[in-house]
């Protein structure tokens, strides 16, 4: 993989630090950012440019051909001129005015070949640009921490690495060749006129700075606008993201309505916002006009004036500043080629503006810091033995607000340890620290007597198998998803793992056995399924250190049996660490932990728990037999 692009330095002064925590709080994980003020686009831009370095040939050659055909279409109105003037005029012979026509015609010809060569080097320059963009954003969401994905709606990380790479593709890949050619199409226009006639090059060159300012009043306005349609664009896809995830549970309380209200709000604002970007965008067009309109009116008025009085005089070129017809002809010619080039210089700046507004929420993007970092000298784990203990480990998810307060114990290598408690108790917090999703805001956990803050990620993870109450698997294979966990695995290991799982049988079973497709999420396995291949992969893996978060909860009892078969062939030998609701799960445990008020308030075995009558354990146990689930609230 590809190191993620390095931040730039007040990026990293803005971040916060691995210690300290500014997110907020879970129940607000998936609320969208707000609306923020425009900030630097000149940097944006110089960043922007840098990415150009590795494509120089590429640029190079696109300039040479829009160069090139923007010489050939300077050339036209001053043979066209010239044509008029000799042949036309002065009388001569239509053999000699046909073949200046087949010379004008070899050089619209030559253009149009330019153009066309220009516009394919740009579109393999374009494309290879947003490729590079899109592989630095991925590495960066690929490294960042769960609290960078706790702040933002997953919606607007899809929006970012989608519409704004688009909106900087359509600006590249549209816009450089318009913005180029134009720029260098006005420099020679300019001096072709100059060279035609000085008198009426000025009244062109007076309009210009009144366009100038125009588009810089403009063009701050569709800025801004630009911004916060982009803005608004992550809210929605936010937004649809979150309702076609959660369809199911919209159907099953007939809350169809209600999200379609939602949504509907959302596409409002969104619809408003780029209603409101694009009008202010195309109200440079009529402006546009309006000003080449008065332009062509006055050349026509000032060239006629000139024409007429270079027509009275024995010699026009003895009259200053006097004009004959073809000369005229070929300025107004070109004086539409210099306004058609302004004319796309300004739609190109337009483009740019909203380019730079998604260029500047990717650069965000791409700046954003992970928490949850690795020491320049953090040490190897090889083959742990998997002791862990935690010593005053304090957590919170937002500042002020805690989850977990002087959490203290210890495991021996191998230990099955239980952690219960009510909903809300910080049981999921606890292991996520010990993955280190998250880093602990006061205390330490050590594995096998090292800090973890001091081990690489890469081996801390390697060392732990997860199984969730809801195992994810991506939309390929059935094998693929299990050879996730150990790509180099074979098929004897993988087999054998899907057996000690328990599920084996059902996937021989399957049309195609283990290179089955699964659907998005593995939706087309019933729970129980799921539940069997996340074990299985988590089996194959051979983890050191096992976590179990609420493995059986959504399971029937005869599938919960088989699930606990396969649990137990898992944790045989290795540490574990069983989050579970339904107390039974967990009799035979060596170490249960009840958290209770973000504390561990008793700890011993299930036996030694039970036999304590006024202890905690002992009342959750007992009021399991009257409610599903405990909550906090409830004790």
């Amino acid at each position: 993989m590809r190191r993620p692009p390095e931040p730039s330095p007040s990026a990293r002064a803005a971040s916060p630090s691995p210690g300290r925590h500014h997110a907020p709080s879970r129940g607000a994980m998936m609320g969208p950012p707000p609306i923020e003020a425009p900030r630097d686009y000149a940097k944006t831009l110089r960043r922007l440019l840098r990415y150009f370095g590795g494509f120089k040939a590429l640029i190079v050659a696109s300039t040479v051909f829009i160069a090139a055909a923007t010489l050939f279409r300077t050339l036209v109105p001053a043979l066209v001129g010239e044509a008029i003037k000799v042949d036309l005029e002065l009388g001569k012979d239509l053999p000699d005015f046909v073949h200046r026509m087949k010379i004008i015609l070899a050089i619209v010809i030559g253009a149009w070949i330019a153009d066309a060569v220009s516009g394919i080097l740009m579109t393999r320059l374009s494309n290879r640009l947003v490729y590079r963009l899109r592989e630095d954003s991925f590495t960066r969401v690929q490294t960042l921490s769960m609290e960078s994905f706790d702040r933002r709606g997953i919606g607007d990380f899809i929006s970012r690495m989608t519409n704004d790479i688009e909106m900087v593709y359509n600006a590249m890949n549209n816009g450089f060749a318009n913005l180029v050619g134009g720029l260098l199409s006005m420099v020679t226009v300019l001096v072709a006129m100059l060279l035609l006639s000085w008198p009426l090059s000025l009244v062109v060159v007076a309009v210009v700075p009144v366009m100038a300012v125009l588009t810089g009043i403009v063009g701050k306005k569709i800025r801004n606008a630009f911004r916060k349609n982009q803005e608004w664009v992550g809210r929605l896809t936010s937004s649809i993201e979150e309702s076609v995830t959660g369809v199911k549970v919209t159907q099953t309380f007939s809350r169809e309505e209600a999200e379609f209200a939602k949504f509907e709000k959302i596409n409002d604002a969104n619809q408003r916002a780029g209603v409101e970007a694009e009008l202010i965008s195309y109200s440079f067009m009529p402006l546009m006009n309006v000003m080449t309109s008065l332009t062509l009116g006055l050349i026509v008025g000032v060239g006629g004036y000139l024409a007429m009085k270079a027509a009275g005089a024995p010699d026009a070129a003895g009259v200053p500043g006097g004009v004959s017809i073809g000369l005229l002809t070929a300025f107004i010619l070109y004086s539409q080629r210099f306004f058609e080039p302004l004319r796309q210089i300004t739609q190109v700046y337009n483009m740019l503006q909203s380019a730079l507004a998604g260029a500047e929420r990717l650069f965000e993007l791409m700046d954003t810091l992970p928490e949850v970092v690795e020491k320049p000298d953090a040490v190897p784990l090889h083959d742990p033995a998997g002791a862990v203990e935690f010593t005053g480990v304090s957590f919170a998810y937002e500042e002020g607000r805690p989850v977990l307060d002087e959490i203290s114990f210890r495991t021996r290598p191998g230990q099955v340890v239980a952690v219960v408690g009510p909903t809300g108790a910080g049981k999921t917090t606890l292991v996520n620290l010990l993955g280190r999703f998250y880093d602990v805001r006061a205390g330490s956990i050590t594995i096998d007597g090292t800090d973890i803050r001091d081990l690489r990620i890469d081996d801390l993870r390697r060392c732990m198998g997860v199984v969730l109450q809801e195992s994810f698997f991506f939309a390929t294979t059935i094998r693929e998803n299990l050879l996730y966990a150990r790509p180099g695995a074979t098929e004897e290991e993988m087999v054998s793992a899907a057996r000690t799982a328990n599920a084996h049988y059902f996937i021989s079973r399957l049309p195609h056995g283990y290179d089955t497709p699964l659907s998005e999420r593995g939706a087309n396995l019933s729970q129980g399924e799921r539940q069997l291949l996340g074990i299985a992969r988590a089996i194959l893996a051979d983890p050191r250190i096992l976590i179990l978060d609420e493995a059986t909860s959504s399971v029937d009892s005869l599938t919960e049996a088989h699930i606990q078969e396969g649990l137990i062939r898992l944790m045989k030998g290795r540490t574990s660490f069983i989050i579970a609701h339904r107390l039974s799960t967990i009799r035979n445990a060596d170490l249960v932990l009840v958290l209770h008020n973000r504390r561990i308030v008793e700890t011993g075995t299930h036996d030694e728990l039970i036999r304590r009558p006024d202890g905690f354990y002992a009342r959750l146990y007992g009021l399991q037999g009257q409610l599903p689930e405990i909550h906090e609230s409830d004790l």
